[in-house]
């Protein structure tokens, strides 16, 4: 999997990346899939006994498809909002995403962010830059406790680190945001 083309979703500020197997960036991405139903009820049915787990209250696959939904919806205005705000001294994203991991080590640290709803399981990850500037590399249905526990979530690490990996030794034009590195 190689990054073929990275994006401006808000200039100055959220960027996405795409990967070579891939029709369209990971943001736009992301919230096509969570949008839609019958992409939504395949991966639900695939994922049924997650949705039984007694943290989420056994849930039809149904009911969380609509959750999803909402939630994505919620979510996408609030990183667009977010993105655009924090360009002036209002809230930013980097208020909204938050480290991976309690190890943060080095530069371009691994963060992600979570869906608005009580008990989401969507989240978003993305490389922060800087001070709201982040590029976005994915995103996924969590269900379970770690990403380790479902193939799905731990192509989403490969995927922050593919693009990590990236960011730090690219000499792309795109990249001017890197120049004040």
């Amino acid at each position: 999997m190689n990054i073929v083309a990275t994006f401006t979703i808000v200039d100055e500020s959220l960027f996405s990346v795409q990967f070579n197997n891939e029709d369209t960036n990971e943001f736009r991405k992301l919230f096509r899939n969570w949008n839609d139903p019958e992409y939504l009820h395949r991966f639900f049915s695939k994922n049924v006994k997650d949705l039984q787990a007694p943290f989420w209250g056994g849930i039809s696959v149904d009911a969380a498809i609509e959750k999803t939904r909402k939630d994505a919806k919620k979510m996408e205005k609030k990183l667009l909002s977010l993105a655009k705000s924090g360009l002036s001294l209002g809230e930013n994203l980097s208020d909204y995403f938050m480290p991976l991991t309690n190890n943060v080590i080095g530069e371009l640290e691994k963060d992600k962010a979570k869906g608005l709803a009580k008990n989401s399981w969507l989240r978003i990850y993305a490389i922060r830059v800087d001070k709201n500037l982040f590029v976005i590399c994915g995103g996924g249905i969590k269900l379970t406790k770690t990403m380790n526990e479902r193939e799905h979530l731990q192509k989403e690490l490969e995927k922050l680190e593919i693009t990590r990996l990236y960011l730090l030794n690219e000499e792309d034009d795109e990249l001017d945001f890197m120049t004040s590195y």
